[in-house]
């Protein structure tokens, strides 16, 4: 068995999160992996409800759209999905109330023999419970619980982190300005962003500086991200977005503004 290298990261991540009768103790595995070496992770499945179920345990692909929320697709979907790689300890998990039980998930990342890999790779292992009755506004309907981990897998020495803002755009608001800014991953690891909306004014000068919200791009990616600016002297601007993808240089965006 290889060693799992992605320990630290994947540690930081180990959080329990419940819900209305499952917890689960992992929900990302971020790994740093070698072509023609297997892993071995490990997270808890336990039943907190007052009665014993059976949890389903299965494998998927998933990505996020240009706003960020995840999207759910069967195995094999995605171009870089490592789903194919994984397999389950377990499909079936009978719990007793209160019963806690480990699950183990090999991945079994290709040779170069096999494959020739770069950059990051993902997929997702989805923890579902049994149906159940809930009361919801008067109501009672049945709650299926699901939960996703997901496993990222980037191939050690290959990694080429790159980004590029795409576009800026300026939607009026009753008080100000919305910016909002599209950018793309054009690198192939998953990455964090982070950056910041500045205007500055025909001096040169920053007059507003306004931070973006750290959020993750998967490789090829597009996201929309915005910032919102205060109302603004008559004048000429240039409203720049300066991105850093965590790579060698930063990426910006440039666009006039003229306020009236």
């Amino acid at each position: 068995m290889g060693k799992f290298i992605g320990t630290a990261l994947a540690m930081a991540a180990a959080v329990a999160v419940s819900g209305l009768g499952l917890q689960i103790t992992q929900i990302e595995f971020v790994l740093t992996v070698e072509q023609g070496t297997s892993y071995q992770l490990t997270f808890a499945v336990r039943n907190d409800s007052e009665a014993p179920q059976v949890v389903s345990l299965y494998l998927g692909d998933w990505d996020r759209d240009i706003n960020g929320v995840n999207r759910f697709y069967p195995v094999g979907t995605i171009p870089r999905s490592l789903s194919p790689w994984l397999s389950l300890s377990h499909t079936q998990l009978p719990l007793a109330p209160g019963e806690a039980r480990e699950v183990t998930v090999t991945l079994t990342i290709p040779s170069p023999d096999q494959q020739t890999l770069a950059g990051t790779y993902w997929g997702i292992i989805f923890v579902q419970g049994e149906p159940r009755p809930v009361r919801r506004e008067g109501a009672t309907v049945m709650a299926i619980e699901r939960f996703g981990v997901k496993v990222y897998a980037t191939i050690a020495g290959t990694e080429q982190p790159n980004g590029e803002v795409k576009g800026l755009e300026f939607i009026p608001q009753e008080e100000g300005l919305k910016v909002e800014v599209l950018y793309q991953n054009t690198g192939n690891v998953h990455s964090w962003v982070e950056g910041v909306v500045e205007v500055v004014d025909r001096t040169g000068t920053v007059v507003e500086s306004v931070p973006l919200e750290r959020f993750p791009v998967l490789p090829g990616a597009q996201r929309l991200i915005s910032a919102s600016l205060p109302p603004l002297p008559a004048g000429i601007y240039q409203v720049r977005a300066v991105l850093d993808y965590q790579g060698e240089v930063l990426v910006a965006g440039v666009r006039v503004l003229r306020v009236s």
